[in-house]
């Protein structure tokens, strides 16, 4: 499933929360999470209207005394021992780090030592910067954590609005956008409006930078639901966020067709011929990989090194992004999402050396063809002690 966020009128951390909320997702259990490791706060729903059409808004109640994590190493270790799947925990760490880098960038210093964001929302300081910075991270990681209840394998983003003015801060004012905004914008695509208010907020900067694999357009599928979020700043609408079932999330082969496919690419220069080979093996192993390509070559200082290029469906991407990363430890992966054309296809049995081997046959231009799966052929000879060509070739079994 994709969720696209429509940030045409801006994204918070308060919005996106909310707009998850008015999607289904209930944050109670979170909440009671949260308490069984010292952060007492309860994430309370409420319908709200607005330019958007109905929806949710979002609030954050703490105990008296509870505990607000502030410091990036507080929010990491909280986020190591919370009881959640362990891909909220990834994206909900990459939230809260995108964020710390940006703030430090904001206030010249270490990201570990950022104490509060207090570039997280105007109206959010009234409680103090520790207060700010606490339900910052409430945001981060609810927002992973409704992400994985409705089921979200990927999200994508529109272009960021650009806006204009000045708000005031506990430094004095601060233009817009906030330097910690600003920092998160850089590689976005944004276009210009007339607004004289904040519509990115740090915090929705950085869910935005995180977790938002692409900025496009806007998404293509089936819609299966809206979702629309208020958060402090609702004069210019609220944000919409919609759940979709990709289109091309895999195509009808018996049919043929045009499919979605997610290619990963990466130069590798530092693996030893064992290491690739393991790689390449553990790769081309896994059900959801549907193409591993290695292409040698040389690369800088004239360094032998190769192009890897790993292909699975949409639905996929998070596991075989994981599985890259972690079977060659590269720094780099790049990714794109291709169209690929498919020819109609369906299994079928073929005769080869007096065997009846499992089979695919398929058309093009209107000929049909019978090729035998290469396993059922590697078996067969294996069995027989000859080479696979040695099937392949009998005279009048051309499989």
């Amino acid at each position: 499933m994709l969720l696209h966020l429509d940030c045409g009128a801006g994204i918070s951390g308060a919005a996106t929360l909310a707009a998850l909320a008015h999607l289904g997702v209930d944050y109670a259990p979170l909440a009671a999470a949260l308490a069984r490791v010292g952060v007492l706060c309860s994430i309370d729903v409420a319908d709200a209207a607005g330019p958007a059409g109905p929806g949710c808004s979002v609030s954050i109640r703490r105990q008296d005394g509870a505990q607000q994590p502030c410091l990036l190493p507080e929010c990491t270790a909280l986020i190591d021992i919370i009881d959640v799947p362990s891909r909220v925990r990834q994206r909900a760490k990459a939230s809260v780090h995108a964020l710390a880098c940006a703030c430090a960038y904001a206030r010249q210093t270490s990201s570990a030592a950022v104490d509060a964001p207090a570039t997280v929302d105007a109206g959010e300081l009234s409680g103090g910067e520790s207060e700010a910075a606490a339900n910052a991270f409430i945001h981060m990681l609810g927002a992973a954590y409704g992400l994985e209840a409705l089921g979200v394998e990927r999200l994508t983003a529109s272009a960021l609005p650009w806006f204009t003015g000045s708000v005031a801060g506990v430094h004095g004012s601060i233009p817009l956008p906030r330097p910690a905004t600003a920092f998160l914008m850089q590689g976005k695509a944004i276009f210009a409006t007339d607004a004289r208010e904040e519509l990115v907020t740090p915090t929705g900067a950085a869910l935005v930078h995180a977790l938002a694999g692409e900025i496009v357009c806007g998404p293509q599928g089936v819609v299966a639901g809206l979702g629309t979020g208020y958060g402090l700043q609702t004069s210019a609408g609220g944000l919409r966020v919609w759940l979709v079932q990709e289109a091309g999330h895999g195509a009808d082969h018996t049919c043929g067709g045009n499919e979605a496919v997610v290619q990963f690419e990466s130069h590798i220069d530092h693996l030893n011929g064992e290491d690739l080979g393991m790689a390449l093996t553990a790769l081309s192993s896994m059900p959801e990989v549907l193409d591993v390509l290695w292409l040698p070559g040389v690369g800088k200082k004239n360094r032998p090194a190769g192009l890897l290029r790993v292909l699975c469906l949409p639905g996929h991407r998070p596991a075989v992004a994981d599985a890259v990363l972690r079977h060659t430890h590269t720094l780099g992966l790049r990714v794109q999402t291709l169209e690929r054309m498919v020819a109609p296809r369906h299994a079928a049995v073929a005769e080869v050396a007096g065997q009846q081997l499992p089979a695919k046959e398929y058309v093009i231009e209107g000929q049909t063809y019978l090729r035998p799966e290469a396993d059922a052929l590697e078996a067969v000879a294996r069995q027989r002690g000859v080479g696979v060509p040695a099937l392949r070739n009998v005279r009048g079994e051309n499989g």
